[in-house]
């Protein structure tokens, strides 16, 4: 288990990084278009596809395991403040095997339309060419499938009665 549990952080610091590095990248071929647009008159060709089509996903999809890990999802406790904690064990064993079964379905549609869009080596039109997108298609099975690892972590946890990943203490 406790492999299980290194395996799963190294691939959420992994995958961290990688978000990290898409939103520096963004911002510098941002700025570098808006710059080459302002002062030569020539933006930089398909920014506006390579931000939407790879960098906001990354940043969006890669880091989602170790939002889990660090308990960064919200968490609004409006009505379950006051249960016991036995009743509060239940329910949070219950919503990570809710999130489990959707996490594993949309990692599986997910993966199959990456399949599908990779063997059809999916393009998207700008200005100067097509640029080949279905790289980036590959982010949404592997971010969700990373925060898959930490929350079947989290269920064995549950089961040993220990809560120490992805939940504030109780």
């Amino acid at each position: 288990m406790k492999i299980f549990l290194a395996l799963s952080k190294k691939i959420a610091v992994l995958f961290s990084y990688a978000g990290s590095i898409a939103i520096l990248s963004m911002m510098l071929l941002v700025v570098a278009d808006v710059a080459t647009k302002y002062l030569f008159n020539d933006p930089i060709d398909g920014t506006t596809a390579i931000v939407a089509s790879y960098f906001m996903v990354a940043l969006v999809f890669l880091p989602l395991a170790a939002v889990t890990i660090s308990s960064g999802h919200l968490f609004v406790e409006l009505f379950t403040q006051k249960m016991t904690p036995k009743s509060r064990h239940l329910l949070d064993l219950s919503n990570d095997l809710i999130i489990l079964a959707y996490l594993l379905f949309i990692s599986v549609c997910t993966s199959i339309e990456a399949i599908r869009r990779t063997k059809e080596g999916e393009a998207w039109e700008t200005a100067a060419d097509l640029m080949p997108v279905w790289p980036s298609r590959w982010f949404l099975p592997l971010g969700l499938a990373a925060m898959a690892t930490v929350i079947v972590y989290r269920i064995f946890r549950h089961f040993q009665n220990k809560q120490d990943l992805g939940h504030k203490s109780q």
